[in-house]
C-alpha cells in the first residue's frame, strides 16, 4: 500500500490489522472477523486477477446484501477493477440497458435474481447462493489458496464503484466513486456521529443505494460490526434480529419501523438502538418524538446524494425541534453553498440551487461528459435540488428543481405543502406533484395515505391548510391512496404520482 494511497481497502487493512478478532459481519448464520473477511477479500482479489479481470475491469454485482457483496466490492478496489452495483428491483430491460452502458467483464449474481440478466451482456456469470454452502461456487473461491500475484500500482484517486441514478430525466446514469471518496465520506460520518468500534449496524438499506453503502463504510472506518437483515425478513424478524444481536445504529426511513410501534420494541426495558437516522426535513414528527423518548434512542437527520457518496448535511433532533424543516448543517469533509444558475453564491434566505464539494462528490457519470460538466460546473457538485441556507449555516431543502410546480406565475414547492400534511395526527403518508390546470398552467395535487381507522374529508384537509401556507400553494386535487410510490430508500417517486388521472371527483 502506498503512502499517500486512501481508500475502503485502505480501512479494512487498518481494521484487520488492530483488530483482526473483532466480528466485522453478521450475515445470518455467517460470521466474519477482520481478519477473516481481510483474507477472503484478498483471496478473491487474486482469483479475479487469474480470470484476467484488472484495473478499469467491470464487475458486476446482482446480490442481497451481506458478506460476499462486500467481500467482492473490497476485492475489486484492491486491484482497481470498478463494482457495477445493480438494482435488483429493476427489470431485465432495465439491467440489460445497464449492463449494455458498463459492459461488465464478469456478473456475481444470486440464483434468485438470474432471471433478470435475461436481456444483460453480463460477461462470465457466477453464482452465488445466500445460504454460505461451503461447496458453493463463490465459497469455494474465497476459502481456496490462490497463486501469489503481483498487484496493480494503483492510482489513489482510482473509481471504486458505479451506481446508476434513477433516471428521472431520462437513461440512468452511472455515477463513478473513488474508494478514498466512499472513505472519506466515512470517516466524515463516523465523527459527526460519534461511533467508536462497539457500534453494530443494522444494515437494512440495500447496498446498492448510496444510503446503505455509506452506513457499511462507516462501520469499516470505525471497525464497527454490519449486521445483515435477511432479504425475506418481515418486521418482526428483523425486530428480533435488532434485540439478538444488540444492533445499536441503524437508518432506515420511518415506514420501516412504523410496524414496529404494534409489537414489542423495547423488551426487558431496553431498545439496543442508541441511534437512529432518519431524513431531515420531512418525515413524520410525530415518530421521531416516539424514538427519541419510548426507545431512548438518539434520532438524526441529514441530506445527501448518490453524487456525494451518502449523506452531506446532519442534523440532531433537538435542532429539528428549534429549526423545522431544515436539512442540518454541512459534513465535516464537505462545503455547502446557495448558487444562482450563473454560478454566483446567494446570500442568507435567497432561493438557489444546493451546491457541495469536497473529497467525497464524485469523479463523474460514466461514459457521459455533457452531464458531468454540467453536475460539476463552476467548482461545485450541481445537486438539482433548490433550497436555501441561513445565517447560522443550517440548510432548507425546497425540492428538485424538476419538481418545482409554476401555478399562475408562483412557485410552490412540494415540501412545503408536504410539511402540512406531516403534521395532521390522521395523515400516515402524504405527497403532492404538480398536474396539468387550463387556467393556471399546473395545480397542486396531494396523494394521502390515513392511518388505519382515521378520517379526513378533503374538506377538511383544506380548512387546515388555511393560514398555513398560502392559498396558490393548497392542493386543488386531493386523492385518498392505500399506499404512496418509494424507492428503496424511502424517496417519494413524484414522477409516478404526476402520471396518475385527475377527475374532478378529486377538487378540493
Amino acid at each position: 500500500m502506498k503512502a499517500h494511497d486512501f481508500s475502503l481497502d485502505t480501512l479494512l487493512k487498518v481494521c484487520a490489522t488492530q483488530h483482526a478478532g473483532r466480528e466485522a459481519t453478521v450475515d445470518g448464520p455467517q460470521r466474519l472477523t477482520y481478519g477473516e473477511l481481510e483474507a477472503r477479500v484478498d483471496r478473491l482479489a487474486h482469483w479475479l486477477l487469474a480470470k484476467g479481470i484488472g484495473p478499469g475491469d467491470r464487475v458486476a454485482i446482482l446480490l442481497t446484501d451481506g458478506a460476499p457483496y462486500l467481500t467482492i466490492l473490497l476485492a475489486c478496489g484492491r486491484i482497481g477493477a470498478i463494482a457495477v452495483l445493480l438494482n435488483w428491483r429493476l427489470a431485465p430491460g432495465e439491467i440489460g440497458w445497464i449492463c449494455g452502458n458498463a459492459e461488465p467483464a464478469m456478473t456475481f449474481v444470486n440464483p434468485r435474481f438470474a432471471a433478470l440478466l435475461a436481456e444483460a451482456e453480463a460477461g462470465e456469470v457466477i453464482e452465488v447462493d445466500e445460504a454460505h454452502d461451503p461447496h458453493g461456487a463463490f465459497e469455494a473461491i474465497v476459502a481456496a489458496e490462490q497463486s501469489a500475484r503481483t498487484l496493480p500500482d494503483l492510482a489513489p484517486d482510482r473509481p471504486l464503484y458505479m451506481m446508476y441514478t434513477s433516471g428521472t430525466t431520462g437513461k440512468p446514469k452511472g455515477c463513478l466513486q473513488s474508494g478514498s471518496a466512499v472513505a472519506s465520506s466515512a470517516l466524515g460520518f463516523c465523527v459527526r456521529r460519534g461511533f467508536t468500534r462497539a457500534e453494530r449496524l443494522l444494515s437494512i438499506n440495500p447496498l446498492f443505494h448510496v444510503v446503505g453503502m455509506q452506513q457499511v463504510a462507516a462501520m469499516l472506518a470505525c471497525g464497527g460490526t454490519s449486521v445483515f437483515a435477511g432479504r425475506d425478513d418481515d418486521s418482526a424478524a428483523v425486530l428480533d434480529l435488532v434485540h439478538r444481536e444488540n444492533c445499536t445504529t441503524t437508518s432506515a426511513f420511518p415506514t420501516i419501523c412504523f410496524p414496529w410501534l404494534e409489537m414489542e420494541p423495547v423488551r426487558s426495558g431496553i431498545m439496543p438502538l442508541a441511534n437512529y437516522t432518519g431524513g431531515a426535513g420531512m418525515g413524520r414528527p410525530q415518530m421521531y418524538e416516539f424514538i427519541e423518548t419510548e426507545w431512548d434512542a438518539r434520532v438524526v437527520g441529514g441530506y445527501g446524494q448518490t453524487e456525494v457518496c451518502g449523506f452531506a448535511t446532519f442534523i440532531d433532533y433537538p435542532d429539528m425541534l428549534d429549526h423545522p424543516r431544515s436539512i442540518g448543517w454541512a459534513m465535516p469533509h464537505v462545503d455547502m453553498t446557495i448558487l444562482d444558475p450563473e454560478g454566483n453564491h446567494l446570500p442568507p434566505g435567497e432561493e438557489g440551487e444546493i451546491c457541495l464539494r469536497g473529497p467525497s462528490v464524485m469523479l463523474g457519470y460514466w461514459r457521459n461528459e455533457e452531464a458531468s460538466a454540467a453536475a460539476l460546473g463552476h467548482g461545485w457538485l450541481r445537486t438539482g435540488d433548490l433550497g436555501t441556507m441561513d445565517e447560522l449555516g443550517l440548510g432548507y431543502l425546497l425540492g428538485r428543481a424538476k419538481e418545482l410546480i409554476k401555478t399562475g406565475g408562483e412557485n410552490v414547492y412540494p415540501a412545503e405543502v408536504d410539511a402540512v400534511f406531516a403534521a395532521m395526527p390522521e395523515v400516515a403518508d402524504a405527497g403532492c406533484c404538480g398536474v396539468p390546470d387550463r387556467q393556471w398552467g399546473e395545480a397542486v395535487k396531494a396523494f394521502v395515505v390515513l392511518n388505519p381507522g382515521a378520517e379526513l374529508t378533503r374538506e377538511e384537509i383544506t380548512a387546515r391548510f388555511k393560514g398555513r401556507i398560502a392559498g396558490y400553494k393548497r392542493p386543488r386535487y386531493i386523492e385518498f391512496v392505500d399506499q404512496l410510490p418509494r424507492d428503496p430508500i424511502g424517496k417519494l417517486l413524484r414522477r409516478e404520482l404526476a402520471a396518475r388521472p385527475v377527475s374532478e371527483e378529486q377538487a378540493s
